[in-house]
């Protein structure tokens, strides 16, 4: 018998291992001949069959969590490397950008500005994109300096802002007021506690005779100036002889200032009475309170009065459904009845 396996029919059979090979090859060549198809018929399994997906993930962490764990851990230490590469990067490119900034400073804004002006030139839309990116980022990191920055530019000049605001409300009244309604509904309580208070500090101040209050922005020039006006004025040394003027000037009388004081109030009522809608109650407080006591007691009484109509009404219409009048036989008589024997006077006893 022959060793070899040709030698039986003249061709050699291929081996196990070289059938595997073959197979290998075949399917290798379909998956690349066949690639989309392939991806399409796992895409459509995987979402038919998601029940099947879970459990073969759960069992394959169940036999390899060793192995998870390993590569989970290994794979974070790589990204953690990572992220300190770049960021030691990044500094280091700061750094050598601010000194070569500090070495000149004309050269570098001239270079930023060419490069700034090359691109806005080839993408201007690019350009506005990066730009507002570049600006939000900033702002977001700086929200406090930014704000802060607004406030003191509108104090300084208050009329741009202004002017900008009377367009934005002329164009988008409506939304405005929709906005302001519903934030006025979702704090609800709040801004009729800051009514409330608005109203009984009006009132007080309308009760005493005083005058609105009349605040007003002004620039920081001006506070400055007025400022500086005060401090020059009370911490000015005076000399001897302002001293000696100040002294020799009349003094105020007692008489003099009763009479001004009486006028100032004066002044201030008639300022209440001008700036209020109802110049008599200012004036005329206990009258307005008794009057307004007389038309309680009124009210209250008008309210008995029609309780009480109320009433009888409900009562008649009670009584015109539930009586029922008793029509009688004209042969119906009328049984006798028997009155009662009255005392006798005499003294005995009657029968």
């Amino acid at each position: 018998m022959a060793d070899n396996p040709a030698d039986a029919g003249g061709a050699r059979h291929p081996t196990d291992e070289e059938r595997r090979e073959r197979e290998r090859e075949r399917r290798r060549r379909y998956r690349e001949t066949h690639a989309d198809e392939a991806r399409e018929r796992n895409r459509r399994w995987k979402s038919e069959h998601p029940e099947k997906i879970k459990e073969y993930r759960d069992r394959f962490r169940a036999n390899h969590l060793e192995r998870i764990r390993k590569e989970n851990r290994e794979r974070e230490r790589a990204r953690a490397e990572k992220s300190r590469r770049v960021a030691a990067a990044a500094e280091r490119r700061r750094v050598k950008g601010r000194e070569r900034y500090a070495a000149d400073p004309h050269a570098h804004n001239a270079y930023q500005l060419e490069r700034r002006t090359a691109q806005r030139a080839a993408d201007p839309a690019r350009y506005r994109r990066a730009k507002n990116e570049r600006n939000k980022r900033w702002i977001s990191a700086h929200r406090e300096e930014f704000n802060a920055k607004l406030r003191l530019a509108y104090r300084d000049n208050p009329e741009p802002k202004r002017a900008a605001n009377q367009r934005y409300y002329a164009e988008h009244g409506d939304e405005v007021r929709e906005r302001r309604r519903a934030y006025y509904w979702a704090n609800r309580e709040k801004q009729l506690e800051k009514q409330r208070l608005w109203r009984a500090r009006e009132k007080r101040r309308r009760e005493l005779g005083l005058p609105p209050r009349r605040l007003h922005r002004v620039t920081a020039r001006e506070r400055a100036a007025n400022a500086s006006a005060a401090d020059e004025f009370f911490t000015r040394p005076r000399t001897p002889d302002e001293v000696k003027a100040i002294r020799r000037e009349p003094k105020t009388s007692a008489r003099e200032l009763a009479r001004w004081n009486r006028s100032s109030a004066r002044a201030r009522l008639a300022a209440g009475i001008d700036a209020d809608s109802d110049a008599i109650r200012p004036v005329m407080a206990s009258r307005r309170r008794e009057s307004e006591r007389e038309a309680a007691a009124r009210r209250k009484r008008e309210a008995a009065a029609a309780e009480a109509a109320r009433m009888d009404a409900i009562a008649r219409e009670i009584n015109d459904r539930l009586r029922h009048e008793t029509r009688r036989s004209p042969t119906t008589r009328r049984r006798p009845v028997r009155r009662a024997t009255p005392p006798s006077t005499s003294g005995g006893i009657s029968l």
